[in-house]
C-alpha cells in the first residue's frame, strides 16, 4: 500500500513538473520570438535611418527610382540595398521560425510592397537569390501581378 502511494505521488509530481516545464518553454519561446522580431525591426530601422539622413535615397527604396548612374550614388544605393534585402530576409525568416510571431503578416506584406518601389532590391535579389533565400522564395510564391 505504501509503495503504491509512493508511485502515485511520484507520478503526480512528475506530471506537475512536466506541466511546469511546458509552461516555461512556452514563455521562453515567446521571449525569444519577441527578441527576434525586435532584432529584425532594428535591422530595418538602421537602413531607414541611413535613408533619413540622406533623403535623396528615399525614392530609390520606396519610390521606384532606378539605380543611379553616378558611380558614388550607385555604390551607396547598391551597398544599402544589400542591407535592406538582408533585413527583409531576416524579418521573413524570424516570422516563419519564431512561434510567438507566427501569423504576423507585416513582414510578408512589406516584402511584397517594396518590390514595386525598389528596382535595386529586385536586381539584388534576382542576381543572388541564395543570399536572400526567404525573400526570394516569398517573391516566387507571390508573382508581382498578385502584390
Amino acid at each position: 500500500m505504501i509503495t503504491s502511494l509512493g508511485v502515485i505521488a511520484s507520478l503526480l509530481f512528475s506530471a506537475w513538473q512536466t506541466r511546469e516545464l511546458t509552461r516555461q518553454t512556452a514563455i521562453n519561446n515567446g521571449i525569444a520570438g519577441a527578441a527576434a522580431g525586435y532584432n529584425s525591426l532594428e535591422r530595418l530601422h538602421a537602413v531607414d535611418s541611413f535613408i533619413a539622413t540622406h533623403p535623396w535615397l528615399y525614392n530609390h527604396f520606396y519610390g521606384g527610382a532606378p539605380i543611379p548612374d553616378d558611380p558614388e550614388q550607385r555604390a551607396r544605393v547598391l551597398a544599402l540595398v544589400n542591407m535592406f534585402a538582408d533585413s527583409i530576409d531576416y524579418g521573413l525568416m524570424t516570422t516563419t521560425l519564431a512561434p510567438a510571431i507566427q501569423g504576423y503578416e507585416g513582414w510578408r506584406e512589406f516584402a511584397l510592397s517594396v518590390r514595386s518601389g525598389c528596382p535595386a532590391l529586385v536586381q539584388a535579389v534576382g542576381a543572388n537569390p541564395g543570399w536572400y533565400p526567404t525573400l526570394a522564395a516569398h517573391w516566387n510564391s507571390h508573382p508581382e501581378s498578385d502584390s
